[in-house]
């Protein structure tokens, strides 16, 4: 199970992603989620991975298709991420903070 909880404060879009985020899972998310990027053009865009239990292959292309689309429409992604396997997987193309108050 995924659950998002979403909040915007100082004009940064932080999306918290808990749960399992695996194939079975994004598909929930995907358009939700990808509209709400396109329609309000957010200049900085936070990932919180910090809540997930479990991530597959699916999971990882998932990031990988924000990561694109917030290039897209022009926003700034950071990814939150303690255990700092997202820096090794996307090749340092994304900042990548321990705790969502650095970004601030």
């Amino acid at each position: 199970m995924l659950k998002l909880n979403f909040e915007f404060r100082k004009g940064i879009f932080f999306i918290r992603l808990i749960g399992d985020l695996n194939r079975e899972t994004y598909h929930e998310i995907e358009k939700e989620l990808k509209s709400l990027i396109e329609d309000n053009l957010f200049g900085y865009i936070v990932v919180n991975t910090n809540h997930l239990k479990t991530i597959d292959m699916d999971g990882l292309n998932y990031l990988t298709k924000i990561y694109y689309l917030t290039r897209e429409c022009h926003s700034n992604l950071i990814i939150c991420d303690k255990s700092k396997i997202f820096n090794v997987l996307l090749n340092n193309n994304v900042p990548l903070i321990d705790s969502e108050l650095e970004v601030l």
